[in-house]
Parts: structure tokens; C-alpha cells; sequence
């Protein structure tokens, strides 16, 4: 039996491979502040997939948790130390 793609799933692929890019993004780029910024891209991403995937509440801790909390803690302690770019 074949079963066919219906748009919701093909916005789901499209947002997963999104997440494949940024994640890839977020460890390869050798300036630390752009590679918070994917992360960040990429925690919203993941809470998207969440809501579509019909987890409401966990897309709602995902972006409250990580997209808010840890990202933000990253960011502040990328400006505290002399942060940028890898050597």
C-alpha cells in the first residue's frame, strides 16, 4: 500500500531539514555569536515541529526553556568573555 504525503507532512520535512541545517550551522561556524543565533533558529524550529506534531505545551517549554533561558545564558556569557571568533 502507498500512501501519499499530505502538505502538513511536507511542511514537517521541509522544517526538518531546516533543523538538520541550522544544527549543522550552529557547530561549524567559527564565530561564536553567529553560532548562538543558529541555535537559537533552531530551538524555534524544533518548538514549531512540536506544535504541528500537536505537543502544544511542549513546544511552549521549548521555546520558554531553551530558546528564552539557555540561549540568552550563552549569549551573556559569550559577551562576557572575550567570545567571537575560535582561534
Amino acid at each position: 500500500m502507498i500512501s501519499t504525503l499530505t502538505p502538513i507532512d511536507l511542511i514537517i520535512l521541509l522544517l526538518f531539514s531546516f533543523a538538520i541545517i541550522f544544527s549543522w550551522l550552529a557547530i561549524v561556524h567559527p564565530n561564536v555569536i553567529y553560532a548562538i543565533f543558529f541555535l537559537f533558529i533552531l530551538n524555534v524550529i524544533v518548538a514549531i515541529i512540536f506544535f504541528m506534531l500537536g505537543a502544544p505545551f511542549v513546544a511552549l517549554v521549548q521555546l520558554a526553556v531553551f530558546s528564552g533561558a539557555i540561549v540568552v545564558l550563552f549569549l551573556l556569557a559569550a559577551m562576557l568573555t572575550r567570545g567571537g571568533v575560535w582561534k
